[in-house]
């Protein structure tokens, strides 16, 4: 089936994924996860499927360049500036493959709890894509 607009956003606000057949091949016309609500309230910040893949990306694949750089390093002022500027090499090559906006706000530091922990926190915006194309034409004749 293919589906109109309105029908594909009643369905997308619903948490239900639209499928279509094309030539055919059936596919997803949008990505849609089944989270609508957080605590019971109107929600639609992680509706989106590409949302949840890109923090999946981020995160683990951070984790990792960060694990295989500094394995086995001492938690000193030196190498925790080292991280933080790893941190932002990785975040800016994401920024550039268009799969994050923007992020801000990275820090490191010790962990006032436990001397061999060092605390990284960072901030990023999602990049979203391209659902849909609205066009309005102003035809003379």
């Amino acid at each position: 089936q293919n589906w109109s607009d309105s029908e594909i956003d009643l369905l997308v606000r619903g948490g239900v994924t639209p499928l279509e057949s094309r030539g055919g091949a059936v596919s997803a016309v949008r990505g849609i996860t089944t989270r609508t609500t957080t605590g019971g309230a109107a929600d639609s910040t992680w509706r989106e499927l590409t949302t949840i893949l890109i923090v999946d990306d981020v995160i683990p694949q951070l984790r990792d360049a960060l694990r295989s750089k500094f394995a086995r390093t001492k938690n000193t002022a030196q190498t925790r500036s080292a991280i933080r500027s790893q941190v932002i090499v990785e975040l800016e090559n994401k920024r550039s493959a268009e799969i994050i906006d923007d992020f801000s706000d990275v820090t490191v530091q010790a962990s006032a709890e436990d001397a061999s922990v060092c605390e990284v926190t960072f901030s990023f915006a999602v990049a979203h894509g391209l659902n849909q194309i609205y066009l309005t034409a102003h035809i003379t004749v």
